[in-house]
């Protein structure tokens, strides 16, 4: 279906000679073929293990497929196991990125207010600040913060997110159980809180809440 092939009212076996024959088409036709799979940790054992049978479909000793898989974490645990070894040996590359910095929490956030239209300073740097310190620097986490706190200014009428109305968020999520609280030392993280602190005399670390 993501090639744009007839799927509808084919048995397995069918599907399957007719992927191949598109791949071969294409190798004809001097055109790359790349499956990327996104949120590739919520893959089944078997659905890898399919994936892998089909990186041994070639056309003069060459692989036609190249599959990229990106997930989370969880990913990598399960690629380590003994069902997936062959799978495992198959990768070319892998890599692993870790969380944002504080720079880069706050270049992520304005990068994408700005592509969706609405202007950078949106949610301000104390706000973003306090994402990050509590976020750790984890994309999604950042994602669900700030998708909260726009909410949050919706609701209210704001113009913008300061750090009052995100460490309502923060305080709120918290207090749900589910948003997990920092697990880690981040000594980047301690000295932002403390020049804040000793800025604005707010502590972003909402410890009372802990």
């Amino acid at each position: 279906m993501a090639f744009d092939l007839d799927c509808q009212k084919k048995e397995k076996t069918e599907i399957y000679r007719c992927f191949v024959e598109f791949l071969v088409s294409e190798y004809a036709a001097n055109r790359r073929t790349v499956l990327i799979i996104d949120e590739a940790q919520n893959l089944s054992i078997e659905t890898l293990e399919e994936l892998r049978m089909l990186t041994n479909i070639n056309a003069d000793k060459q692989n036609v497929l190249q599959l990229v898989l990106v997930g989370q974490p969880e990913l990598l645990e399960t690629m380590r196991r003994p069902e997936l070894h062959q799978l495992a040996q198959r990768v070319l590359v892998d890599y692993h990125i870790g969380p944002l910095s504080g720079q880069e929490t706050l270049d992520y956030i304005r990068h994408r207010i700005e592509v969706s239209g609405g202007k950078i300073n949106l949610i301000d740097s104390y706000a973003c600040a306090a994402v990050y310190y509590h976020s750790g620097g984890i994309p999604r986490l950042i994602n669900i913060l700030c998708d909260y706190a726009l909410t949050y200014g919706f609701a209210d009428s704001k113009e913008h997110i300061d750090l009052a109305l995100m460490l309502e968020v923060i305080r709120d999520k918290r207090k749900g159980g589910i948003f997990p609280l920092r697990q880690h030392e981040n000594e980047e993280a301690d000295e932002l809180r403390n020049e804040i602190k000793k800025t604005i005399n707010i502590d972003i670390s909402l410890q009372e809440a802990v």
